[in-house]
């Protein structure tokens, strides 16, 4: 018989090991310490930020004492300082912005972030009754945004993440809230407390001479045009990109025009970019003819033989450029040539002449599709995106949409599925001109952006002072060369000049631009 056997009746029994009451609640208590332990480990590990600089600290107060830790606290403040100095975007995202970001992940959105997620449907409650949620693994805050950087949980999407961001914005009462997908499994949930574009931003200042590179090569690739909803400056490339502008009667088209020309500016006093114009309106390139190499007001023919004129330029710049260079870089020698367009729609849907309607398709077509290489850009305005009307529509690399007056026109503007990520253009009100957003080619998310706004008298001493050869307003100014003048016998025939009066000038012999009259 088997030892279980014989166990039922009662002729041998289990030994039992009876555990005193003091260790057992020893190993619990060590259990527990040992759980909190790795669990801070844990979190160390994580805010590497902070606890490293803590731990050097203490290691250098234990060993050496009072004064190395003071030492050590210097050293680091000296390292932060030249640090700032040296790279001061870094030193912001990382040290500046996480810091803030500490404080306003454990003041506003931990308490409230497991009951938010259980709200949107983004949690999950395993067999166990366990419940989980999207990890936030960093924060960002400036005065404007807070940007969590969230670890997806097995088997979410991006998309469901941004289904749930209205939702998200009334759960953290926040302006605005977006959603962007950073890497597989890894979302950034940005939260906008504010609005700053409701504010008129006002013209940016160009650029001195002295700080451009004419002759190396001038810098197409961050124009400064407006600000960015994230209260920054906002750079807008034109090196390599064709522009399209869109919005409704209103909406502020101007706006986007004139910056653009205002960053531009300073590279066509030096001579490294060329303004050419096409105003078939006549109310808004015309204002400052002086900053155009050619601008044309008059008939649909006079458009096309302009566009027919740069096309030449183009092929003569492909034949020069074959087989030595794949990219154009504009110099004072070699300058960019930027095209800018007002009322597109007026050359080509609207045009009632048919042969200079060809001629115009043809020409901006060709533009469009090979002279980005060359340095030949396009930047056209328009009020009506539909397809039928700029049939040529997807050869603009760099899309602006403002203001719309429906809903399916964000979509034509900027392309499928931008409405669902966030471009509600036809929701800018009539009180906010030249906010708009941009989507740039090969960007996944669209960016609202407030264009600054130049008044009349802005246009104009930009016209004066940033004109072709004009001198350097920021250039010191020459010593004064005191030069012996015989006075004059009567003084009616003394200059105007010397009288203190205006000089007149006779308009008939001014010469303006080619096309102007």
């Amino acid at each position: 018989m088997r030892a279980d056997d014989l166990a039922g009746t009662g002729l041998v029994t289990r030994q039992r090991w009876a555990v005193p009451l003091w260790l057992g609640v020893l190993a619990a208590v060590a259990a527990f310490a040992w759980h909190r332990l790795v669990r801070l480990a844990g979190m160390a590990a994580r805010c590497w930020r902070g606890s490293a600089p803590a731990a050097v600290l203490l290691a250098a107060y234990a060993w050496h004492g009072l004064v190395a830790a003071l030492v050590v606290i210097l050293a680091g403040i000296a390292a932060a300082t030249i640090w700032r100095a040296a790279d001061p975007v870094s030193f912001a995202w990382h040290v500046r912005q996480r810091a803030w970001g500490a404080v306003r992940w454990h003041g506003v959105y931990r308490r409230r972030w497991v009951p938010a997620m259980e709200g949107v449907g983004l949690s999950r409650v395993t067999r166990d009754k366990v419940l989980f949620v999207p990890r936030v693994q960093a924060v960002h805050s400036t005065r404007v945004v807070d940007v969590l950087d969230v670890r997806l949980l097995h088997g979410h999407t991006p998309e469901e993440v941004a289904s749930a961001a209205e939702g998200l914005r009334h759960v953290y009462e926040a302006h605005r809230c977006k959603v962007t997908e950073t890497r597989p499994g890894h979302v950034r949930v940005t939260f906008y407390a504010r609005d700053p574009l409701t504010a008129i931003v006002p013209p940016i200042p160009p650029a001195p001479t002295s700080r451009l590179s004419g002759s190396a090569g001038a810098d197409l690739h961050a124009l400064p045009v407006g600000r960015s909803e994230d209260g920054t400056l906002y750079r807008l490339r034109q090196h390599g990109r064709h522009v399209l502008i869109a919005g409704a009667s209103g909406a502020g088209k101007a706006s986007v025009l004139w910056s653009q020309v205002a960053a531009l500016a300073p590279l066509v006093r030096i001579g490294a970019v060329v303004l050419h114009g096409i105003d078939p309106k006549r109310m808004e390139l015309v204002f400052a003819p002086e900053l155009f190499t050619r601008l044309t007001t008059g008939t649909p023919a006079d458009a096309a033989d302009h566009l027919e004129d740069l096309v030449l330029v183009m092929v003569e710049r492909q034949d020069r450029m074959c087989g030595k260079l794949r990219e154009h870089t504009a110099t004072s020698d070699d300058p960019a040539v930027v095209l800018i367009v007002d009322e597109l729609a007026s050359l080509t849907a609207y045009c009632t002449d048919r042969d200079a309607k060809k001629r115009i398709e043809a020409a901006l077509s060709l533009l469009l599709s090979q002279g980005r290489a060359v340095g030949v850009y396009v930047v056209a305005a328009l009020q009506d995106p539909r397809k039928d009307v700029v049939t040529f529509r997807d050869l603009f690399t760099t899309r602006i949409a403002l203001r719309t007056t429906e809903a399916a026109h964000v979509n034509m503007i900027l392309g499928d599925g931008a409405l669902d990520r966030g471009a509600h253009c036809h929701r800018i009100p009539d009180t906010l001109p030249g906010v708009g957003y941009v989507l740039v080619e090969g960007a996944a998310e669209p960016v609202r952006v407030r264009f600054s706004y130049l008044t009349d008298g802005d246009i104009r001493a930009l016209a004066v002072t940033c004109r072709p050869g004009a001198p350097d307003p920021h250039a010191p100014a020459l010593p004064a060369v005191e030069a012996a003048v015989e006075p004059a016998a009567d003084p009616a025939a003394e200059p105007a000049a010397a009288r203190g009066l205006a000089p007149v000038v006779n308009l008939s012999t001014v010469e303006l631009p080619r096309g102007v009259s």
